[in-house]
């Protein structure tokens, strides 16, 4: 292995000038053939052609790269330390502490390791605190030696609680091994009896089965493994077998209510992706009540629930209830709720308003977001930007403002071009050529010619529609090809696809 390299493509410029005024920081002049190695080693290194090293032949070479790669270790480990003090100075003070107790102050060292063992119980940092009660043993034979039963129960209490979080990270890491076996070789089986048996392995932790946290943490794991390959149907059926495994007691246990609320939230959301409206309220109805029980689960998850809620309204022939919900909310809630969930739902309305035909409206909307793309992209992420100037380019368009409207298309396709090169977007340019045929060519394009154009892209409904989001686009472009209101033909379609 070649550790220069591994370190060197990892620098940015910042890191790369520190490391040179770190390596002259003894002998500038002496140390000058030193940074010029190191120059023309990090430009070998990060260059994008092949190349060869002629320095390799050099009598000195070997010389050099050895202290280069002497200083490059420790340059590293001064960095990460002093970041990791300015993170947690708790640490730094531990090390303050060390240098009491090697200096024989005993009395101090206790007084602030009494400090610290505080402020590591009101944080619950369990790593840190064993720390602790390792250095009070160290000071233990030279002062307060009364103390040593207190210590050694406490000791004792962490340790197992350590151990814990030691164990639940290799038994979660095991399940999750063990699923991407189940998961390659098709099993839709239940995982609840892989799940049991891993438990019943780790000595500590075998007893909390019916801890919430661990259902929640195993659903994560099956639904990353199943998102990952796209497999949303087959992800449906086992999670909703393992729900039904999960003993009743775990829901009953309010202490863990954001918890269960989360499960609950993953149900309804994974049966609104596989347009199964009814099982995904089953799961909205529990999770309403416990927003009513919970205020915490009021302020974490009531602007989801009605995200959730709003889509299935539309599909159920009640857009306007969809409307008035998101707005009635945004209204009341604006300020208490978290930008990324204004912004969503901001965006969905203003999808439902050009799904309704309502167009200055949802282009008031729009207009109030009016953050520079890197804010969007960074608060939200790519594909809700694209989408969000995606609704914007409709708007324009539908107003028939055509010059905002390719504009808007031209700049998604330039500003995005690599990401829609991915086969999870490669429909968003063919939607964008659609568009500007209807454009183009308003009265002449009509049902076939969007069933050629279909045929030509190769166009899967029923697997590019998972996500209800997308259909809402495609219903909006198949009313202007058969001159219909956007919303006869999404609910026409919806039907066709249920």
């Amino acid at each position: 292995m070649d550790l220069i390299k591994e370190i060197v493509i990892t620098l940015s410029e910042v890191d790369k000038k520190e490391f040179e005024q770190f390596l002259t920081r003894k002998r500038p002049g002496k140390n000058r053939k030193d940074v010029e190695i190191f120059n023309h080693l990090y430009s070998f290194y990060n260059g994008s052609k092949k190349q060869k090293n002629n320095l390799s032949g050099n009598q000195n070479y070997h010389a050099i790269r050895k202290r280069i790669t002497k200083a490059l270790t420790n340059f590293l480990i001064l960095k990460k330390s002093i970041s990791e003090q300015k993170i947690n100075k708790r640490e730094g003070v531990v090390l303050m502490i060390l240098y009491f107790i090697e200096r024989k102050k005993y009395e101090v060292a206790w007084d602030l390791l009494d400090k610290e063992e505080r402020n590591a119980d009101k944080i619950n940092n369990i790593d840190l605190n064993l720390k602790i009660q390792r250095l009070k043993l160290t000071v233990l034979p030279y002062y307060n030696q009364e103390q040593f039963p207190i210590i050694k129960k406490k000791m004792f209490g962490l340790q197992v609680k350590q151990a814990k979080i030691d164990e639940f990270q290799l038994y979660f890491i095991q399940i999750r091994n063990e699923l991407k076996l189940k998961i390659s070789s098709g099993n839709v089986d239940s995982p609840t009896e892989t799940i049991k048996q891993a438990i019943q392995q780790y000595q500590n932790i075998k007893n909390d089965y019916n801890n919430p946290s661990i259902h929640l943490k195993v659903i994560e794991i099956i639904r990353s493994e199943y998102i990952i390959n796209r497999k949303f149907k087959v992800f449906e059926r086992v999670v909703q077998k393992y729900y039904n495994d999960i003993p009743d007691m775990v829901f009953n246990d309010l202490s863990h209510v954001n918890t269960i609320a989360q499960i609950e939230y993953i149900m309804a959301y994974t049966f609104l992706n596989t347009r199964k409206f009814k099982m995904s309220l089953i799961h909205l109805k529990k999770l309403s009540t416990l927003i009513n029980q919970s205020e915490i689960v009021k302020v974490n998850y009531q602007a989801k629930h009605i995200a959730i809620e709003s889509f299935i309204q539309v599909f159920d022939n009640r857009i306007q209830d969809a409307i008035d919900s998101i707005d009635k909310f945004l209204n009341k809630n604006k300020n208490t709720i978290s930008v990324q969930e204004k912004l969503n739902l901001s965006l969905n309305l203003a999808a439902f308003l050009i799904t309704q035909g309502s167009y200055s409206k949802a282009v008031k909307i729009l207009n109030f977001m009016s953050e520079p793309d890197s804010y969007y992209q960074k608060e939200m992420g790519r594909e809700w930007l694209v989408r969000k100037e995606m609704i914007m380019a409709i708007a324009q368009i539908s107003l028939e403002n055509i010059d905002n409207g390719l504009k808007i298309m031209n700049s998604i396709e330039g500003k995005h071009k690599e990401m829609l090169g991915i086969d999870q977007y490669s429909m968003v340019v063919p939607f964008i050529r659609a568009i500007k045929k209807y454009i183009d060519n308003p009265h002449e394009v009509n049902q076939d010619v969007l069933k050629q154009f279909e045929i030509q892209i190769n166009l899967q409904k029923d697997k590019v529609f998972n996500d209800p989001r997308l259909i809402i686009f495609y219903a909006w472009l198949k009313s202007k090809y058969v001159k219909k209101d956007t919303y006869s033909v999404l609910k026409e379609e919806f039907k066709k696809m249920a």
